[in-house]
Formats: structure tokens, C-alpha cells, sequence
């Protein structure tokens, strides 16, 4: 019989968000994506659709 192991890895321990990343420090590229997307993802924070509010209530009742 074969023995199959998963590396460990230490992905799953590290619960803090990094928010010491800045739009500055991100190269050109990045800064041209973030750019575009970031009006949407600020749009989608302060107003979110309906089927999200949905999707969250209905996660809510189901826990």
C-alpha cells in the first residue's frame, strides 16, 4: 500500500489580514487593475444588491 501525505503548510494559522499593503506599492499593472476595479468594489461595499442581503440572511437562519 502507498502512503500519500499533504505537505504542511502554515497557510490555515495565519488569521491576520496584512493591511500594511498600499495602492503605491503595488507595480504599474496592479495599479492600472486596482485602479479600474476599485469604484466597483467600493459600490458593492456600500450598497450591496439584494441577492447578497438574501444570500446572508439566508445563511444566517440556516446556522
Amino acid at each position: 500500500m502507498i502512503e500519500i501525505s499533504t505537505p504542511k503548510t502554515h497557510s490555515l494559522q495565519q488569521t491576520a489580514v496584512n493591511k500594511d499593503i498600499h495602492a503605491e506599492d503595488l507595480n504599474e499593472e496592479d495599479q492600472s487593475f486596482y485602479t479600474a476595479i476599485k469604484p466597483c468594489l467600493n459600490a458593492m461595499a456600500t450598497n450591496p444588491s439584494q441577492d447578497t442581503i438574501s444570500n446572508l440572511v439566508n445563511y444566517s437562519k440556516s446556522i
